[in-house]
């Protein structure tokens, strides 16, 4: 604000980094008002403001009182130069009010919209599906000075990347135009055409002049593409890099594993390849399957409705027996053998996609390790609220617990959460989105990590999985190249 005075900063972030946001302008003293609005559910335990009951009024709802508190807090900061600090979950459900008949709404809306100076989006990655209702309430913003912080700009295809550009600078699309398209830089700024023509034709000139030279096997295009992307790109995206994390951390070693299926398990897993095989794409329920039986054949029991549509009631009913046999599941046998060998010096955290392979973890280290749910073995998931979340968070970092395995769902803890007292970092599945598994190693691989970190990535050999991981692979080494 000492560079842009008189500028309203508006800060847009995931729910689970406004605590951090709020800490980080308190360390730094910063001289404004700050003000932070919770989400309804957080509200209540987290508001400074209360409401007083008088004698033969009847108390304001919780929904009431969060409205006030967001109406309050708006209206300070549109009166004078101080920040606000929001979820996108809140700002998206504000913003939903724009045809209300109610006046204190209409008001909250046309300032979200009109006042913000500066427009902070942390992980500003998230709203990048050209259908997401949140980025269609971004774009309307008129606001031109925008800061995208993201830790992985490139997440799935080149079509999201434009998406996320075009968010982070509006005028995005016209330097597309004026550098790829010779009609539009000829008729200057005559071409007169809907906003969201526009938003098609640099589109389809961005994805056909730079992403399929960048795809392709022809180094000569692939590195032309990659040359005229960073001259469109070189003047507003800046990469802020801490050093080299060897020089302050002890270490990072990573390991992509492809293990072996045993007897049962290697037959169902290629009944259910074949099933893929016929099939144009990635069906879910198939690869939801395969995923599960490369962990352990029973759990595609926990999918009960799409396995009875290629398994027999009697091949199901078969698999009960397997549950607790090691031998039958080749990823569990690896993972309790590793946790066996380096749990008495190092905790273990170990992601997974779906939550059935946590909950029949659970199972399993209270019946071969006599640990109790809760005590050596932590859950966390994305059903847990922010404060449950963080208490199981402190109780598996503290280093005088008796914590020894933290079993998370990946989308629990893909940003903003540190996990530094786990040295162990095992995936049971693999991401389509490399940036998940990337923010998911730096839960553990991080500032404060006394540890060499060893991360183990578990593909099944001769699956989908491979497909997979060499599909991720190349995401990946676009990332970096961009």
């Amino acid at each position: 604000m000492v560079l842009f005075p008189g500028k309203r900063p508006l800060v847009l972030a995931p729910k689970t980094t406004l605590y951090t946001w709020c800490k980080e302008f308190k360390k730094w003293n910063v001289s404004v008002p700050v003000y932070l609005i919770h989400g309804r559910r957080t509200r209540k335990a987290s508001t400074t403001s209360k409401s007083v009951a008088l004698p033969g009024v009847p108390r304001p709802s919780s929904e009431v009182q969060h409205v006030l508190d967001c109406l309050s807090k708006i209206k300070k900061w549109n009166s004078h130069p101080s920040v606000l600090v929001m979820g996108y979950t809140s700002f998206l459900a504000l913003m939903r009010s724009e045809d209300s008949k109610f006046a204190h709404r209409k008001y909250m809306v046309n300032a979200l919209k009109e006042s913000p100076g500066i427009l902070i989006l942390d992980e500003g990655h998230n709203p990048r599906s050209t259908k997401s209702r949140l980025r269609k309430c971004l774009m309307k913003l008129p606001t031109e000075l925008r800061i995208l912080l993201s830790g992985t700009l490139f997440q799935n295809n080149f079509g999201e990347y434009f998406n996320t550009l075009c968010l982070a600078r509006p005028k995005f699309v016209h330097e597309v135009l004026q550098e790829l398209d010779s009609k539009y830089r000829r008729r200057g700024k005559v071409v007169k055409k809907e906003p969201h023509l526009l938003v098609a034709r640099a589109r389809k000139f961005f994805l056909d002049n730079i992403a399929k030279k960048i795809k392709s096997d022809i180094d000569e295009e692939k590195m032309h593409g990659l040359h005229v992307l960073r001259k469109i790109t070189s003047g507003f995206i800046d990469v802020y890099d801490s050093g080299n994390s060897s020089d302050t951390l002890p270490g990072l070693q990573i390991y992509t594993l492809l293990i072996n299926t045993f007897d049962e398990q290697h037959e169902i897993v290629q009944k259910l390849e074949k099933k893929m095989a016929e099939c144009t794409g990635y069906p879910l329920e198939v690869e939801l399957l395969i995923t599960l039986a490369s962990i352990h054949p029973w759990l595609i029991k926990t999918a009960a409705a799409c396995a009875a549509k290629f398994f027999t009631e009697e091949e199901l009913e078969r698999l009960e027996s397997l549950k607790f046999d090691l031998r039958k599941g080749s990823k569990v046998r690896f993972v309790l053998s590793l946790v066996y060998r380096v749990v008495k010096k190092e905790k273990v955290l170990i992601f997974c996609h779906n939550l059935a392979p946590v909950r029949f973890f659970i199972e399993l280290f209270e019946k071969y390790f006599q640990w109790q749910n809760g005590k050596e073995i932590l859950l966390l998931t994305g059903e847990l609220d922010l404060f449950e979340r963080g208490k199981v968070i402190d109780k598996f970092e503290d280093p005088r617990g008796s914590s020894k395995i933290l079993l998370a769902s990946i989308n629990a803890c893909a940003e903003g959460i540190s996990l530094t007292a786990a040295s162990r970092v095992i995936f049971l599945d693999s991401e389509w989105n490399p940036s998940k598994t990337k923010q998911a190693i730096a839960r553990a691989f991080r500032p404060g990590q006394q540890k060499m970190v060893y991360v183990y990535q578990l593909l099944t050999t001769g699956s989908m999985e491979e497909d997979k991981h060499r599909r991720t692979s190349w995401k990946e080494w676009v990332s970096c190249m961009i």
